[in-house]
């Protein structure tokens, strides 16, 4: 037997070491309850996609039939309320760059929207950060070992691309007015322009800021009075000209980096946009499970997997569309190819394995999804085109989850999953590692009627910076139908095309029959 046990699990990892997949979505209302956990506890039909070995012995529990509807939504670093600042930009800066076509001043306020969008595309321009939207709905029947199911799942990633060349705010044959290089006339805006030069001096940024105006050769005194001098013949007010210095003082430094990368290159010609990467796959899948010894099982699926690829994208400073309107854009062209994918899993309970009840009543799970590492062609990037396209093939690869569940008390079970393999997604640099755990407990469990009441948390432990989602879920379960919800969010917050929304946020319903 452990020989046995021991090739599995070695069988197992060694199909997907070397693979990477897509971020393992949450299927029904029950693990979602529980934070995403079902490896070890999954039962019925949710049974044939959290581990195809509980299969074998699910048959103690009848046959059913059901429906899963879920949808997902995580982000990181703000990277939405970014977006949305940045886009928000744009129809201050089509003043502005009127302005630099006219020759024109521009004013303190003009200014103040400059260092935002600078320190919001610095931002953006960090590693690892970016949203996924997920959602899958399935309708799935179980018959004794053998389960079949037909179920979609869709993945949208967006991800932030930061052209840091092009952030001058002038081109060599026009600009804003910014040509008087000495000291204010009153003592408020002198000290504004001292603390201007002040900030310039302390992190270095004379020759960058320089370089933002056009105005090689100055120094830090003189392109500080020239940005007083130029808000200042906007009719800009004294107190407006002491918050342009104050904010200048303040958030310049949280765009240093972007400041120094700059060379020559003009905003108008800047090439900053967010890219949406997609694919919907519609799985009809048989699964089967088998006991290989009492307490120890194994069972699988084989698949057959149609692929859509979508991906489009907006520039930044330059386009009027929101997020939400490219992701509708995402799918009007797609392309399709199709493949066979193939799932694995096993499962050990102890008590069975040695026919005694012990403490806690352990039960272990591994389940190895896409063994195969099915790929899929993405479309064509669009002719005359900017847009930093992905080409090639995707690979859906393989994914790794191991479960662990236990039996404290009667009526309470407690459940972790976590993902054994850093998955890709479709944002760029940005990976998923679940870690899942949750509690059920049966608050009332009778024969004609049972009521569990569940909840959970989830964290991707991949990304430092993602955020900690809690889940709550509860159930119906009465003469064998079976009404199930769960949702969840994060503490934290993002803002969406102007709206506020939780920075993590999943839903679920689960219908279904058993007979």
């Amino acid at each position: 037997m452990k020989k046995n046990l021991l090739f599995i699990l070695l069988f197992l990892l060694s199909v997907t070491t070397n693979s990477y997949a897509d971020k393992w979505q949450t299927v029904g209302a029950r693990a979602m309850g529980m934070g995403g956990a079902g490896v070890a506890i999954a039962y019925g039909a949710d049974a044939q996609y959290y581990n195809p070995a509980l299969l074998a012995t699910s048959s103690e529990l009848g046959s059913d039939i059901s429906l899963n509807i879920n949808a997902e939504i995580e982000t990181t670093d703000k990277v939405l309320t970014l977006i949305d600042k940045v886009n928000g930009m744009i129809d201050k800066y089509e003043i502005i760059i009127k302005k630099i076509i006219n020759k024109d001043y521009a004013n303190a306020k003009d200014m103040i929207s400059i260092v935002d969008t600078l320190v919001a595309l610095q931002e953006l321009n960090l590693k690892n950060i970016g949203a996924t939207i997920n959602a899958n709905t399935g309708l799935s029947a179980k018959l004794g070992k053998l389960a079949v199911s037909v179920r979609s799942y869709g993945s949208l990633g967006i991800t932030p691309i930061v052209d840091k060349k092009n952030i001058g705010l002038v081109s060599s044959v026009d600009g804003i007015k910014i040509d008087n290089f000495n000291a204010p006339d009153t003592q408020d805006k002198r000290n504004a322009a001292n603390t201007i030069k002040n900030t310039l001096d302390k992190y270095d940024l004379t020759d960058s800021v320089a370089n933002l105006f056009k105005l090689s050769g100055k120094n830090s005194e003189e392109i500080a009075n020239a940005i007083v001098n130029m808000t200042d013949s906007a009719h800009s007010t004294v107190e407006e000209i002491k918050e342009m210095a104050d904010k200048i003082a303040t958030d310049f430094p949280n765009a240093e980096k972007l400041l120094k990368a700059l060379i020559s290159g003009s905003y108008k010609d800047n090439e900053s946009q967010v890219l949406v990467d997609a694919g919907i796959f519609t799985e009809i899948s048989f699964g089967y499970g088998l006991e290989i010894i009492k307490g120890l099982q194994v069972g699988g699926n084989i698949k057959y997997i149609q692929g859509q690829m979508g991906q489009a994208g907006i520039m930044l400073l330059k386009d009027d569309e929101s997020v939400e309107d490219v992701a509708e854009q995402t799918f009007k062209k797609t392309k399709a190819s199709n493949q066979i994918g193939i799932d694995l899993g096993a499962f050990l309970d102890i008590s069975k394995l040695i026919d005694n009840d012990i403490i806690l009543n352990p039960k272990f799970g591994i389940t190895a999804r896409n063994i195969n590492n099915p790929y899929f062609e993405r479309p064509e990037k669009p002719s005359n085109s900017k847009l930093k396209w992905i080409d090639g093939k995707y690979y859906l690869g393989s994914q790794l989850r191991a479960g662990l569940a236990i039996n404290p008390i009667e009526k309470l079970t407690v459940a972790c999953d976590l993902d054994l393999l850093k998955n890709k997604t479709f944002v760029n640099d940005f990976e998923s590692q679940e870690l899942s755990a949750g509690i059920e407990y049966l608050l009332l469990n009778k024969k004609s009627f049972s009521l569990p009441l569940r909840t959970g948390i989830s964290k991707n432990v991949a990304a430092s910076k993602s955020n900690i989602e809690y889940t709550v879920g509860t159930g119906i379960y009465t003469f064998g139908f079976c009404f199930e919800l769960a949702a969840g969010m994060s503490s934290n917050t993002a803002t969406f095309d102007g709206k506020k929304i939780p920075a993590s946020a999943s839903v679920a319903l689960n219908l279904g029959y058993t007979f």
